[in-house]
Formats: structure tokens, sequence, C-alpha cells
């Protein structure tokens, strides 16, 4: 039984994961309502970096290690959101 177990365990963790289309989509919002916001100009080393890690996000799906792409997406959500507040400021 124990073998069995450790067995679906090692399939599961081998398994791919899905692509991270949702993270991708509130990245890509995100960059675009820091965008909005003007930083750019008010916030660029933060919008720099968001759109940093949103091009490593698409790269990452595209080699589809997703995985990834949707720590990189997150990681671009998060910085985008910095951005567009430092830029109300």
């Amino acid at each position: 039984m124990l073998i069995v177990i450790v067995v679906a365990l090692s399939v599961q963790a081998c398994s791919p994961t899905r692509p991270p289309v949702d993270e991708l989509d509130i990245a890509s919002r995100a960059l675009g309502a820091a965008r909005a916001a003007d930083a750019p100009t008010w916030a660029a080393d933060e919008y720099h970096a968001a759109d940093e890690h949103f091009d490593q996000a698409q790269a990452a799906e595209g080699r589809q290690d997703y995985d990834v792409a949707a720590q990189s997406a997150r990681e671009s959500a998060a910085d985008s959101e910095l951005a567009a507040a430092k830029s109300r400021l």
C-alpha cells in the first residue's frame, strides 16, 4: 500500500501544470492600470520591474515552465500595483 502511495505522489509531482492564464491576465491588467496611472513617469523603477517580470512570465509560459510563469506574473502584478500606488502620491 505504501508503495502505491509513493508511486502515485511521484507521478503527480512529475505531471505538467496548467498554463497560468489567470495570473497572466491579472498581471496584464495591473500593468495596464499602472501605465494608465502614469507610472512610467512617476514610478519608473517599479514600473520597469513590473514590465520585466511580465516579460519573464510570458517567456516562461512559452517554454512551458508554468510554475515560473505563474510566479513571475504574480511578481509583475505586485510591482504594477506598487507602481500605480506610488504614481498617485
